[in-house]
């Protein structure tokens, strides 16, 4: 499962488990701080201390109390949904993108060299006056395949085009690792709205559909339909959005809502594509799939994993009883709405004002350099990142970070080692899948090769779609093949960090391992509890809900004892309350459930900060630093790397459909949940976040 809240596509990369978009401060040089927001503050030792709010007490708010000051003179920009830390490296990120994008437009063209085809994409999509001369022209063969949709094989080859074209399907497929046998891929099919995965409907979660509060968005996803399918000359633009929205509706009513899709035991069901055929049948399954590219012979008998069969089945008889102008409709619109960057300002600011103003609350369009730098970013990301770390990340930095990887990985075995709920065999398999863990810091040993990728000047919408063909057969290309094991899920130049449950193995690209997160120089308590509650946080998801029942190979089964398994799901089940009673807008809670292997991690990565933090004293006294202690500037550590103000519009979509809590509850619960933390900072019974020692939740 991954979240990103940048890019405008997002393709289903399964089985991982990423650490979520947040906020951070600054600590870029001159010349890199003229390019972002928000200039940086002299900081000699990797805390901001003048952002705290001392007027509030830790044990009433320690998100606040670490933050408040900071985050109450934190302007959101204008083009962004939240603003903070990963929001701030992510602008640093952009504009080093930008850079080495601007030397590659001056690279000659004629080679065809990947430095060449990065400029000649990035240029090709900064004329927006190229842009506007075409209109919704280039829709125009995609449209006319879309009306001749009459009947179920006609509307299943569409659904399979959706793989390599800017063509719709409500469901996901992909190419994953068999979770019963990592050393192979197998096909995947989903529903299309489950946890950590985008797509399927237009609104961002069910919710959206049935919600009386959130009408008001539903209305204006119908306007932005009739917007698009008049902008593509589509006949009866009003009644046809009226058609789609009913249509989707009906879909998300047997839908599985995303917070019960998260046991993975229960949404892996293998089978073949002959018996997927059996189980909804109401769906043109080998049209499907010869569309999307595989290979007819012995496609009956391919296995593939569907993780939502009911769901599915449902969702096809829904499609099975609408009309075929409807489908029409629907279909054209969503080509629309998936093309629209790449499209004349007309598309793409209608798709912004919805997708970008009415869902988010963002109220200012990024400049084009911006959504260039991403759109290229998108065809052409390992090509960039290679340009990246060439110029943005030493060698040094990547020992550096290892070696604390290390220091993490001792810490948790010796937090396994002393766990009080595990049974001792349960415990020993434990200490071997830790053991097992893979780590991949900065980039991967390889890079992909684009020579087969065609990019022609001046043609943006020929060049993306040509981008999602080329990502698409690279995929196709797994299949029959062994895994390779070397791979990586997210470029070097990508603000997160990931676990990968069937891979057993974490991953930090280069662009996250900078301040606030990472600073080489600054007071090592802070970077324990920063950088180190990530590596935790992503360690920890291997024994989240989700990934413990994946063993030290990747393997899905359940290896537990049926009384480890229990104590777990107990913890686990308090651990969901304390998030559930947590209303952070108004008739607003967390949803426990849907954000629960994020919280185990969370609560387990500042666990696993600290510890680290205290191995690395070797039984010596912390030293006391500018007022503060150890402790106490670890938790502060972790408090700042979430130090991140949200628009409220995006915020509810979050806790609707995101599995990673809001800022607020990733630095109060785990803290509150740690016996360290109330010596730390003081906190007494009777203050809001104190719980009584025997309430609070030790898992990793």
């Amino acid at each position: 499962m991954r979240f990103s809240q940048f890019s405008s596509r997002v393709t289903q990369t399964t089985g991982l488990v990423a650490l979520g978009l947040g906020v951070v401060w600054g600590g870029l040089d001159a010349a890199q701080a003229s390019s972002v927001s928000v200039q940086p503050y002299h900081n000699d030792w990797g805390f901001n201390q003048s952002g705290m709010d001392t007027n509030i007490h830790p044990g009433d708010d320690f998100f606040h109390y670490a933050n408040g000051h900071y985050l109450q003179n934190l302007k959101i920009p204008d083009d962004m949904s939240s603003y903070g830390p990963f929001r701030i490296l992510f602008e640093l990120s952009q504009a080093r993108q930008k850079a080495i994008l601007e030397d590659a437009v001056q690279h000659p063209r004629g080679a065809q060299s990947e430095l060449g085809k990065l400029g000649i994409y990035y240029a090709s999509y900064l004329d927006q006056a190229a842009a506007d001369r075409e209109g919704g022209e280039p829709l125009s063969k995609d449209l006319s395949a879309i009306r001749s949709v009459k009947d179920r094989e006609s509307l299943a080859r569409i659904f399979g085009q959706s793989v390599h074209s800017f063509m719709f399907s409500t469901f996901v497929f992909g190419i994953e690792q068999d979770q019963r046998d990592p050393a192979r891929y197998m096909l995947m099919l989903d529903q299309g709205m489950s946890i950590g995965v985008s797509g399927g409907l237009g609104l961002p979660d069910i919710s959206y559909y049935f919600d009386p509060k959130l009408a008001p968005k539903k209305e204006a996803y119908r306007a932005y339909i009739a917007r698009l399918l008049t902008l593509s000359q589509w006949p009866d633009a009003q009644r046809s959005a009226d058609d789609v929205v009913a249509l989707e509706t009906s879909l998300a009513r047997v839908e599985a809502p995303r917070d019960q899709t998260r046991d993975p035991l229960k949404v892996f069901n293998p089978m073949t594509i002959k018996a997927l055929a059996v189980k909804a049948p109401d769906v043109d399954w080998k049209s499907f799939f010869l569309a999307a590219g595989l290979p007819e012979e012995g496609l009956e008998d391919r296995i593939i994993d569907v993780r939502e069969p009911k769901a599915i089945a449902a969702m096809g008889r829904v499609l099975a009883r609408t009309e075929p102008r409807i489908l029409q409709a629907w279909l054209a619109f969503h080509l629309a709405d998936n093309a629209a960057p790449y499209l004349s300002h007309d598309f793409s600011d209608a798709s912004f004002n919805f997708n970008g103003h009415t869902l988010t609350g963002v109220d200012v369009q990024p400049v084009r350099w911006k959504r260039a730098v991403s759109a290229t970013d998108s065809a052409m990301g390992w090509a960039l990142g290679r340009e990246y770390v060439a110029r943005y990340f030493p060698a040094s930095a990547k020992e550096q970070i290892t070696g604390l990887v290390g220091e993490l990985k001792a810490a948790f075995r010796e937090r396994l080692q002393h766990n009080t709920w595990m049974d001792a065999p349960t415990r020993q398999k434990a200490l071997v899948k830790l053991d097992h863990f893979a780590i991949q810091v900065g980039y991967p040993k390889k890079w992909r090769d684009y020579s087969a990728f065609e990019v022609r000047p001046g043609d943006i919408y020929g060049n993306a779609k040509r981008g999602i063909a080329f990502g698409w057969n690279y995929q196709l290309s797994k299949l029959d093949r062994p895994v390779d094991r070397d791979e990586w899920d997210m470029t070097p130049q990508t603000v997160n960090a990931y676990n990968d449950p069937t891979m057993n193995e974490i991953v930090f690209p280069a662009a996250i391992l900078q301040p606030p997160f990472f600073d080489p120089k600054g007071d090592m308590a802070v970077n324990y509890g920063a950088i180190g509650g990530v590596i935790g946080h992503e360690m920890s998801h291997g024994f989240d809900d989700q990934g413990r029942h994946y063993d030290e190979h990747g393997r899905l089964y359940d290896w537990w004892s049926p009384q480890s398994s229990a104590a777990f799901e107990k913890l686990a089940k308090r651990l969901g309350a304390q998030y559930d009673a947590q209303e952070v807008l108004p008739g607003l809670h967390v949803n426990g459930a849907m954000t629960m292997g994020e919280n185990i991690a969370d609560l387990g990565g500042l666990n696993l900060g600290l510890q680290a933090y205290h191995n690395s004293l070797h039984g010596k006294p912390s030293v006391v630093v500018h007022g503060l202690s150890g402790d106490q500037r670890v938790f502060l550590g972790w408090a700042q790397a979430w130090r991140e103000k949200d628009r409220p519009d995006a915020l509810r979509r979050q806790m609707l459909s995101n599995e990673h809590a809001p800022a607020i509850t990733r630095v109060n619960m785990p803290a509150h949940n740690i016996d360290e933390w109330y010596d730390a900072f003081g906190v007494k019974p009777g203050q809001k976040l104190y719980l009584s020692p025997d309430q609070r939740v030790k898992i990793w």
